[in-house]
């Protein structure tokens, strides 16, 4: 009843105990704000764990992102290499006479004791026993074994490898023989006048119809080149143009079809003697043309007179 009364007075009077009202409100703050304090905390604590749980979430999608965009990243690259370097196998390698295929060389079943390895490529894509095996533009061995899903290729440095090669600057021909894993090749069959000099390049002869002729070898080493008195041959040795440590992707070819079979460049003319002309080999041949002038006697004579 006291509550109506004091509410039905400050309705009508209500200027009357504005000052009462104000004195109450300021004797009640106090405890208004102790009263809410907690509630505050509360809000405050749980707002403030609320935004670091979601700060957190928010770091931890950030950073899977960025290590996502970082691996992408990493495999862009590294195709972006792959490519590049497969660009420039492609490119290397002789393209108007050919069809190329990519195969790689799986490194758990390779014997590299004797230069073999196992391509991931078979009879199924059209790899067949004899198939010439490039690396760029670089020949790197040949097809000698063939299963559906993958075959093995000889290497150039087998000891059981032997390619007809001849000299890219002096078109001299040799066989180039494989010594063995980080043995430089053989060439062999080079007469003891030959002209071959450090640094000389060979490339495939075509000889034998395996090899199309044109492909780079292998390079003569430093000091390479020695010529022994008497001995009927040069030796030779030449450095494989693959770098068969770092190669893991090579180039399987094919003649397209149509293509006639290249034929080898013919054999050079034999090496003139490159003995100096002297004033006595001179007069010794003017003094046999003049000989060579010269009427032959009657047959009669030769026998004297009778």
């Amino acid at each position: 009843m006291g509550a109506l009364t004091l509410m039905a007075v400050d309705y009508r009077h209500s200027d009357v105990l504005r000052p009462i009202r104000t004195a109450s409100l300021m004797l009640v703050y106090p405890l208004l704000v102790s009263v809410d304090s907690p509630h505050r905390f509360y809000n405050r604590t749980a707002g403030f764990f609320s935004a670091q749980t979601q700060l957190a979430l928010e770091n931890a999608a950030l950073k899977e992102q960025i290590q996502t965009y970082a691996a992408q990243q990493r495999v862009l690259s590294s195709v972006q290499q792959e490519n590049s370097h497969l660009r420039a196998m492609l490119n290397a390698a002789p393209s108007a006479s050919y069809t190329f295929s990519l195969a790689e060389i799986l490194e758990a079943a390779n014997d590299r004791v004797r230069g073999l390895m196992l391509l991931n490529k078979g009879t199924n894509d059209g790899v067949h026993e004899n198939q010439v095996v490039l690396s760029g533009e670089n020949i790197y061995g040949q097809i000698v074994e063939v299963t559906p899903f993958s075959s093995k290729v000889l290497q150039l440095i087998d000891r059981n490898h032997t390619i007809p090669v001849r000299s890219q600057r002096t078109g001299e021909r040799a066989l180039a023989s494989g010594a063995g894993r980080g043995q430089p090749l053989e060439i062999k069959n080079l007469p003891s006048n030959s002209d071959i000099k450090e640094g000389d390049i060979f490339v495939s002869s075509g000889l034998g119809g395996l090899y199309p002729p044109g492909f780079p070898v292998a390079k003569v080493v430093p000091q390479g080149v020695e010529f022994k008195q008497g001995a009927p041959s040069a030796t030779v040795k030449a450095a494989p143009l693959v770098n068969y440590e770092a190669t893991r992707d090579v180039l399987l070819i094919w003649r397209k079809p149509g293509v006639p079979e290249p034929q080898p460049l013919p054999a050079p003319e034999p090496k003139r003697s490159s003995k100096p002309v002297t004033d006595e080999d001179k007069d010794a041949k003017d003094t046999k043309q003049a000989d060579d002038r010269k009427p032959e006697a009657p047959a009669r004579q030769q026998g004297g007179t009778r």
